[in-house]
């Protein structure tokens, strides 16, 4: 098992020990089982090789998908990743005070913030009201892209929904120059509920 001292430094290394993990839990071959001993370890402090923007889906529990231990991934969640200012402070820090050179924006098929964006897309008195139709709306702009396209519209929509949110964060000028540089390197990705693979948007 790969010790803190030897956790990936790059871009390159932290996104191919995320999907090793992945390879493991595909496997059944998990090295990182939950232990008192390991909440103990990484009580003074953490140094996490890599941050993974997901959604909030109970079923998508980010260190069981990528086989990691306590304070080996810095995580941040919203449902249907949607980004707000707090939450793109939470992923700045991960970068400038953590110093994580990978940022992985992970969505889900069956997304449900996916599919209510969908159906108020089609259906405005589908919207709900407050602040959950708030949330919705920032989907349906991704959910009318992918109707264009045609085919499967769910998987589409997240698909141009996950992009997005990519291209949001490599255009944050917090960013700027560390991509610039090649310390950091923000991908898109999606999480199979029914099969527990995660595959990457190219």
């Amino acid at each position: 098992m790969p010790s803190a001292q030897e956790l990936p430094k790059t871009p390159d290394g932290a996104l191919k020990r995320l999907l090793a993990g992945n390879d493991r839990l595909l496997a059944n071959q998990a090295l990182h089982p939950q232990t008192l001993d390991g909440i103990r370890q990484h009580a003074t402090g953490q140094a996490p090789y890599a941050q993974v923007f997901g959604c909030a889906d109970s079923r998508v529990p980010v260190e069981a998908v990528f086989d990691e231990d306590f304070g080996d991934v810095f995580v941040t969640r919203t449902a249907g990743n949607v980004l707000a200012d707090p939450t793109i402070g939470t992923i700045e820090y991960g970068v400038v005070a953590l110093g994580t050179p990978l940022i992985m924006v992970l969505g889900h098929q069956s997304c449900g913030a996916v599919k209510a964006a969908v159906e108020a897309m089609k259906d405005r008195s589908k919207l709900p009201s407050g602040a959950l139709g708030a949330l919705v709306s920032a989907l349906v702009p991704a959910a009318r892209e992918a109707q264009a396209r045609g085919g499967d519209i769910y998987a589409a929509a997240l698909e141009v929904h996950i992009r997005k949110v990519v291209k949001t964060l490599q255009d944050n000028k917090a960013f700027a120059e560390p991509i610039a540089q090649g310390k950091l390197r923000v991908v898109g990705a999606s999480y199979d509920l029914a099969t527990a693979k995660v595959t990457m948007y190219e």
